[in-house]
């Protein structure tokens, strides 16, 4: 019982936070994006893992 009072706590605390956190912009609905149909650098691909297979590390 006491680590579901402690849970319960633990849930009010975080829903204290969200109410003190600013509040984000959102883009409406109807605003786009947009996207440069370049390439990217061959850098910013270097590090990156393929996630269907798993790490190489």
């Amino acid at each position: 019982m006491r680590r579901i009072v402690n849970d319960v706590e633990r849930l009010d605390i975080d829903a204290a936070d969200l109410d003190l956190a600013p509040h984000e912009h959102r883009l409406a609905g109807n605003e786009k994006i947009q996207i440069p149909d370049t390439e990217y650098d061959r850098e910013f691909w270097g590090d990156i893992d393929d996630e269907g297979v798993g790490g190489y590390r």
